[in-house]
């Protein structure tokens, strides 16, 4: 007696079947459509990126500060200077890979481009992988900058890189008094409000410190936390330039004159004449910056989060729309997204090596049609597996 076909070589006909029955102008338009929503998928995360990387700056700032308001002993400062330094350049070497990694060309190469790097074929040459929620990915980011700053609380130094970012920037209040103490000095208490403590906290830079080492740490964290924020200026510039092309009008509209604020003269602004040390001012107009950019990229990250989830409404594999559970969607590390269902058979067919199919639609179809037209052999599904060895 034959045996009943499995639910993975079932799937495999289903799919041949849905294929083959479009035409070829239907295909055409298919790829089309998930091309634009791979460049959509990928152009969120990146601002994803490139905000955590704003935020996490930010974080990183204000526990700086933090850790210099508890310290005692000149060498204390300068510890603290160094293990922020060190987090910054981790959390930025982060962002930049990711970025990277996501502007890979996920189309085949040719032979001969193939042969001048191995490893320049992207995810289109090797199996694909299916890419963590883009918010998993950022927690982990400010755990890692956490851990090497030193914070002894991951979760409210996230709090206070988050705090604000739908408000305007940090309000101008009065000049601090010279001895005004900062929170950590005086026993550790929270602000109502995590954009309130970084305020609070810069007026300990009001005074220029008289030890000398004190004084270089304070300054040497100004100045590299000032060259981040110049460089976060550039890199979003940059980002929303290189995307712009892919974006609706209504939001190029929108993002220009949120991208011409950053220039304004407001961002540039410091006092004249002033009787605190002038760290204190530029500290403070960095901060402000620093979260103005972080504001932008949280809303680009929302609109293009919106974008990208209603732009693709079904499943180039099977044609079937997406929906909750085994339909719901699946990212894939080439941006490009397939059902659930799709992308567990595909894999089973491609013994846990699946390439991505659509960057190799061709070679897809053909593998499907291959598995589709194989005869089992004594029980055995065409891939030398049993007919029910994954479960089905």
């Amino acid at each position: 007696m034959q045996k009943a076909p499995s639910q993975r070589q079932a799937w495999v006909q289903r799919i041949l079947q849905a294929q083959s029955s479009r035409a070829p102008e239907e295909v055409e338009a298919a790829r089309a459509l998930a091309e634009t929503a791979r460049q959509r998928e990928a152009c969120a995360r990146k601002c994803k990126a490139v905000r955590g990387l704003a935020v996490r700056s930010r974080a990183l700032a204000a526990e700086g500060l933090r850790q210099m308001a508890e310290a005692e002993a000149p060498e204390e400062f300068a510890g603290v200077q160094e293990r922020w330094r060190s987090a910054q350049q981790v959390s930025r070497a982060r962002q930049m890979k990711k970025c990277k990694q996501l502007g890979k060309d996920p189309r085949p190469r040719t032979p001969r481009s193939r042969s001048r790097s191995a490893s320049s074929s992207g995810s289109a040459g090797s199996a694909a992988c299916v890419l963590r929620a883009a918010s998993d990915s950022e927690e982990d980011a400010m755990a890692e900058a956490a851990g090497l700053v030193g914070a002894s609380d991951a979760n409210a130094m996230a709090a206070t890189g988050e705090a604000g970012l739908a408000l305007a920037p940090l309000p101008a209040s009065s000049a601090p008094q010279p001895n005004s103490p900062c929170p950590a000095v005086v026993g550790g208490a929270r602000e109502e409000s995590a954009a309130t403590d970084v305020q609070v906290l810069l007026q300990q830079l009001s005074v220029e410190p008289a030890d000398a080492k004190e004084c270089a740490a304070k300054f040497l964290l100004y100045e590299g936390y000032g060259e981040e924020v110049e460089g976060m200026r550039s890199t979003l510039l940059h980002f929303y330039e290189e995307n712009k092309p892919t974006l609706p009008p209504a939001i190029v509209t929108d993002m220009d004159h949120l991208v011409r604020g950053i220039d304004s003269e407001d961002a540039m602004r410091i006092p004249d004449e002033t009787r605190e040390w002038f760290v204190y001012h530029m500290m403070r107009q960095a901060v402000q910056n620093n979260l103005k950019m972080a504001s932008i990229l949280d809303g680009m990250a929302k609109k293009l989060k919106f974008l990208a989830a209603n732009h693709q409404v079904e499943c180039p594999v099977c044609l079937e729309a997406f929906g909750e559970g085994v339909k719901g969607p699946e990212t894939l590390g080439c941006c490009h997204k397939v059902c659930k269902d799709c992308w567990h058979h595909w894999a089973k067919v491609m013994r846990g090596q699946p390439f991505c199919p659509l960057c190799r639609h061709e070679k897809f179809l053909g593998t499907v049609a291959a598995q589709a037209s194989a005869e089992p052999n004594s029980g055995q599904s065409s891939d030398g597996e049993g007919a029910d060895a994954d479960g089905e």
